[in-house]
């Protein structure tokens, strides 16, 4: 209903808050017709308001395919009707659109209180290269920002409606524009990347998104692989401001039911430092599939669900960072400025919210205790603006991007759902959660753990290794944790069973505690029909006890061993039941076979019965549902339950080919094979492991062995592996390095193996390496201990006394793998003399001495192509120490030196390498990356050579002093004075009045004039923020005319080669500066530019000269040609290019004998004969470039 729709859209506007400048909006006296009135700017407000007229033509078009007609009553001022007349990207907006859209166009218009013109941001304008930087039209620039961020017209708000009454609209001020420009200011400086996209100085809508590169962060690579990070990676905090940027003043008085109206927040990672507006909208998109859900999908890729081309994803833990930046974040500040810092402003607002506790009652002086500082973390992680700065204004956009960072470095420190502190000793490599039942409960359900989908169709095997290694040690007794507060619903127990499994457990006496009495489920006699999967009640009762989707265990009579586990399809023909695929698993154990029988999971339908007189089509059987609370059952009915659950689930590669067939569906609509607590309990299993293990073999399904495989474990399967905190890396790096440099180590660690029974492994991989249990003694003292022999280790994994009688069932018998036995293969210190004890066993007693490499696995794969069938010595091994290399089980460990960091570390010390990059020559640095005619992008990131170029628009808001309306040229003027360095150089002393140039050019096209301008911007940048003697070029930005026409000069080449010829003519000459002009074609950057020297002269190649200079000036280099010329190339690479070229060999010699200038003619004549002598194409339109409008021009006589 077209016109009801359009009603209902009209009467939402009315209903909230209207734009900035609109007020009165009435619906018309025709249908489809509606009208406002404009006010101006409320700081300098029209003398009169202006009434605006809208009307849509057919309202039955109306709300997909509509167009307007806006107009302004015949009194309203020219300017008003000619701003409405020309109004774009009105078609398919809603009412609220509508008028938002006029409003931002005519407040282009409003002067403000001091006289200026009210104008939005650049980035706001719909110009030209606003299209190209975000290829969308005019209609579609709007978009649908307002259904983007989830929330109704009617609730929008504008800047002033959230200020008092007596306060001033302030996004008109200077001074406003000041104070955003100073804290974007502050946060740069603080050493992060910052961006904004919308009209942020305007006052509407925007964003501000700081970032940093992830490998900044010192997080270590096992950290990032099991975070699903790269280190070329942007960690970005991306910050709307829906109402106009807000203050840190501003935001610290917002009452918190409307800090959702002026704030939100977003994490994500990018390979950009700054995503694009469409994706900054995706962002903030709330994906509603339900009211659960919707609290934490966004329309942003998952981080498991990237490809290269998303320029925008969530982290693994965007979601709960979400909640804590927009729920905590304020408040925290508010306790911050009571004296606390984070640690302490985290801990009171804790016992605030949980004790009720308020301020009136006085802060505990626990809360003002400072928190220690982890030196393992860099500096720009344990910075703290807030602490560091007590007098001036604070930086809201840097204060929250540090305090995120302390959540997103330090994840594994605090839980993922009520973000507390973690106490004790474990540490992990990736997060979790608390011991409180209710935040596993909102871990698992609200979508903040992995993926089990992408675990199981990017790692399999690891999937496979996870549950056997939880279903040995539920069934050896040996789990601590359990998955509670998960509301699971567990088959029924039999007491008679956990009496048998007692007998096959492997756990201490002292471990099996009573168990306590279950009540037993209601059990139902029933006939069970194998051919149709169908059962029936033969006693009907009153009410069925079942419903569609409950899951049953069913036993028929005349079976011994078998217990069938499937879903009620349908109820429909009560009391006869239709059932889903039966699972077939083990329901006692035969404790008098030497062998305990365990059935292989199936799930395929029963097979008929051969002779169907022989078998009833009812069979007696019984059923109970799974109706068994979990929660309620002690540890050792915990354990059993776990037992049974997890032999229901299909084989991970059975998953795995279901996922593949149905994507992308989640595992948990495979409702008529996996039952709900089966699913949850997978999910446990897979996020509670706080480990990174990485398949190193099977992961092509070829024999080919892996180039990250170790050598002499042959038969086992091998996995990388990674645990500690995400420091622990570091620690473990600076043990290396302090003990390397202390005892003069040649080979810095050594390696060894650590063995543990299957059933240990579960509470390794979460808890880490540690010597808190003893389960084999310590006769050699405490510590954790190794073996310089692989044997021995495997006499430790309990792989040969798994049973009282003989191999007992406790492997998952639905394993692919079947695993028999694992061990760790640990990089340790080079120091045994240092340790508890050498020999036999290296007993090691600091953790961080010890890093886990690798996890070897014996099994027996049910597939082939798993384990590779050949041992292969790596092409480019690690060195070990000669005196200390392990023993594997086919020969001597070797391994790739790909996989060891500590080596390189040691080697080549992290810190020295950083200082000689950094003073590393451009000649040198430029050879490196290409040589001279090679095209390269130079970074523009003032510390660090890999990080993205700052955007122009950026670059100008942070270095420009004031946001007022520039002309094209004074939009150039955004450095001081730059800074000299060590050179004989003195900028703005060349007289341009004497030099010899080419005509000013006629011609402009305007994408190239604004390609152009924004170089020109770029390199004035720049300029003022490094010395002159390091960039070796100078352009006096003040005195250029024409964006088409630049002087440039080129000094300071002693920096590059203090003997060069060069440099000793330049001083015998009292010359300081070679003198270039630069001319753009009209189709640039797509043609080269034409560079020519203008003074001083310089010797042709024939007379001992060279640097690529031809006779006549021009330079001589096919990158300046269309041969060689790439449009992507900048011209501050060209500028070092060309200054490089002159400094290499033959490099330029001066021409002493003459005191003379190049002229324009015998230029272009030169550099047209150099590129006939080289083949090189000459650009179209170059004699009509290099001549203009006197092609004859003289060759010129200029002297200086």
């Amino acid at each position: 209903m077209p016109r009801r729709q359009f009603i209902i859209d009209l009467q939402k506007a009315q209903d909230g808050l209207l734009p900035l400048g609109i007020a009165d909006l009435q619906q018309g006296e025709d249908d489809g017709q509606f009208q406002f009135a404009f006010t101006g700017n409320p700081g300098a407000p029209l003398d009169e308001p202006v009434l605006i007229t809208a009307m849509i033509p057919d309202l039955a078009e109306y709300p997909k395919s509509h167009e307007y007609m806006v107009f302004c009553a015949d009194d309203a001022p020219k300017s008003i009707a000619a701003a409405v007349g020309n109004l774009k990207g009105t078609s398919r907006k809603t009412v609220f659109e509508l008028v938002d859209i006029v409003a931002a166009s005519l407040l282009k218009l409003a002067p403000d209180h001091d006289g200026d013109l009210h104008m939005p941001d650049s980035q706001l304008d719909a110009s030209d290269d606003e299209i190209d930087d975000y290829d969308e039209d005019d209609d579609d620039f709007y978009g649908s920002d307002h259904e983007a961020f989830d929330m109704d017209a009617s609730k929008l708000t504008t800047p002033h409606s959230t200020a008092p009454a007596n306060t001033v609209l302030k996004p008109a001020d200077r001074g406003f524009r000041q104070r955003i420009r100073t804290d974007l200011v502050t946060a740069k400086k603080a050493g992060f990347k910052v961006g904004i996209l919308g009209g942020l100085l305007a006052g509407f809508n925007a964003f501000v998104t700081v970032s940093i590169r992830i490998s900044k962060l010192g997080i270590s690579e096992e950290a990032m692989q099991a975070w699903q990070v790269s280190p070329n990676d942007y960690l970005i905090l991306l910050i709307q401001y829906p109402n106009g940027y807000k203050t840190n003043e501003e935001l610290s008085g917002i009452e918190s039911h409307r800090q959702a109206a002026n704030l939100a927040m977003r994490v994500c990672v990018s390979k950009k430092y700054k995503p694009t507006l469409q994706d900054a909208i995706k962002a903030f998109t709330t994906v509603k599939k339900n009211s659960r859900e919707s609290l934490a999908k966004t329309d942003l890729p998952a981080p498991d669900d990237q490809t290269e081309d998303e320029a925008l994803r969530e982290t693994f833990i965007s979601r709960p960072l979400r909640g804590l930046l927009e729920d905590r974040l304020l408040q925290l500040l508010r306790c911050r400025s009571h004296g606390m810092d984070w640690r302490g402003a985290e801990g009171y607002y804790l016992e605030a919210i949980t004790a009720g506790r308020r301020e009136t009652d006085g802060i505990p002086d626990k809360y003002f205790e400072p928190e220690p500082v982890n030196p393992a973390l860099p500096d720009i992680v344990r910075a703290d603006h807030y602490a560091e700065n007590n007098t001036h204004p604070r930086s809201f956009p840097l204060v929250a991007m540090q305090f995120m960072l302390r959540h997103f470095v330090r994840c594994t420190e605090f839980c993922l759902v009520c973000h507390r502190q973690l106490g004790g000793d474990i540490q992990a490599i990736k997060p979790y959660v608390c011991d409180s039942g209710l935040c596993l409960y909102q871990y698992m359900t609200l979508g903040f753990g992995p993926s089990i989908e992408h675990e199981i169709l990017a790692q399999p095997y690891v999937v496979d290794l996870l549950i056997s290694f939880c279903y040995e040690s539920s069934w050896a007794r040996r789990l601590k944790d359990f998955p509670d507060g998960l509301a699971l619903m567990a088959p029924p127990i039999d007491p008679a069973q956990i009496k048998a499994q007692d007998q096959y457990g492997t756990g201490d006496a002292y471990q099996r505690e009573e168990n306590k009495l279950v009540s037993p489920l209601p059990t139902f006699k029933v006939g069970f029909d194998r051919d149709n999967c169908e059962l029936i009640f033969h006693e009907r009762p009153e009410v069925c006890p079942v419903k569609r989707g409950d899951w049953i265990v069913l036993k028929e009579l005349a079976a011994d061993d078998d217990e069938l586990h499937c879903r009620i399809s349908d109820i429909t023909y009560f009391p006869t039941l239709k059932l889903d695929e039966v699972i077939v698993t083990l329901r006692a154990f035969d404790v008098t076979a030497a062998a305990p029988h365990v059935t292989k999971a199936e799930s395929a339908t029963m097979p008929k019965a051969l002779t169907p007189a022989a078998t009833p089509k009812w069979s007696k059987a019984s059923i109970q549902i799974y109706a068994q609370d979990f929660d309620q059952l002690d540890s050792g009915y915990k354990c059993h339950a776990i037992c049974k659950l997890l032999q229901t689930l299909p084989t991970v590669t059975e998953m795995q080919e279901w996922l593949v067939k149905n994507r992308p569906s989640e595992l948990r609509h495979w409702v008529e094979r996996i039952s709900p607590a089966a699913i949850s309990l997978l999910r446990w299993i897979i996020a509670s492991n706080r480990a990174c293990i990485m398949q190193v073999d099977g992961n092509s399904g070829s024999t080919i062995a892996s180039q990250e495989r170790a050598y002499g474990m042959k038969d086992h399967m091998q996995f990388r592996f990674a645990m500690g905190a995400p420091d622990k890396e570091q620690r473990f790096i600076n043990e290396v390095r302090n003990t390397t440099s202390r005892l003069g180590l040649p080979y810095p660690t050594l390696f060894a193996f650590h063995g543990s029974p299957i059933y240990n492994w579960h509470m390794i991989i979460r808890e880490g390496l540690h010597y808190k249990n003893t389960d084999h003694g310590r006769a050699y003292g405490h510590g954790v201990y190794h073996a310089k022999d692989a044997a021995i280790s495997v006499g430790y994994t309990g792989a040969y006394y798994r049973g009282a009688q003989s191999a007992m069932p406790s492997s998952w018998p639905n394993s692919v793998l079947h695993v028999k036995q694992a061990l760790a293969l640990n990089e340790i210190v080079n120091a045994p003399n240092e340790f508890v004890s050498a020999n036999p066993y290296y007993v090691v007693q600091h953790l961080d001495w010890i890093q886990t490499r690798y996890l070897f696995v014996q099994c027996t794969p049910s597939i082939d192509n798993v384990k590779p069938k050949t041992d292969v010595k790596p092409a480019n091994p690690h060195q070990q120490d000669p005196t200390r290399t392990p023993r594997g089980i086919s020969d001597s460990i070797v391994i790739p030196a790909s996989a060891i960091k500590s080596r390189k570390v040691v080697k080549e010390d992290s810190s020295a390498s950083a200082k000689s990059s950094k003073g590393q020559g451009p000649l040198k640095k430029l050879k490196g990356l290409g040589g001279f005619l090679n095209p390269i992008k130079i970074d523009d990131d003032d510390d660090d050579s890999a990080s993205q170029a700052t955007d122009v628009e950026d670059l100008g808001l942070l270095f420009e002093d004031d946001p007022a309306p520039e002309s094209d040229q004074e939009i150039l003027e955004v450095v001081k004075k730059p800074k000299i360095g060590d050179t004989d150089f003195v900028p703005g002393t060349l007289d341009w009045s004497t030099l010899p140039v080419m005509p000013m050019p006629e011609y402009a096209v305007s994408s190239t004039t604004k390609h152009l301008m924004k170089e020109l911007q770029k390199l004035a940048v720049i300029q003022n923020s490094s010395t002159l003697a390091d960039s070796g070029w100078y352009i006096d930005v003040e005195k250029i005319e024409n964006v088409y026409q630049w002087i440039v000069e080129l000094h300071s080449f002693h920096t590059l080669d203090k003997d060069l010829k060069l440099v000793a003519d330049m001083k015998k000459a009292r010359v300081t500066s070679i003198v270039l002009e630069i001319r753009f074609n009209a189709d640039f950057p797509f043609s080269p530019p034409y560079v020519r020297v203008i003074r001083p002269r310089c010797l042709p190649f024939n007379a001992g000269g060279g640097g690529h200079i031809v006779i006549g000036g021009a330079m001589c280099m096919e990158l300046l040609t269309n041969t060689g010329w790439s449009s992507v190339s900048s011209m501050e690479s060209v500028l070092m290019q060309i200054r490089l070229a002159m400094a290499e060999e033959p490099a330029a010699r001066l021409d002493t004998r003459s005191r003379g200038d190049y002229g324009t003619a015998e230029a272009a004549e030169g550099y047209i004969r150099a590129c006939q002598t080289h083949g090189w194409k000459v650009p179209p339109g170059f004699k009509e470039m290099a001549y203009g409008s006197a092609p004859g021009a003289s060759a010129g006589a200029g002297k200086y």
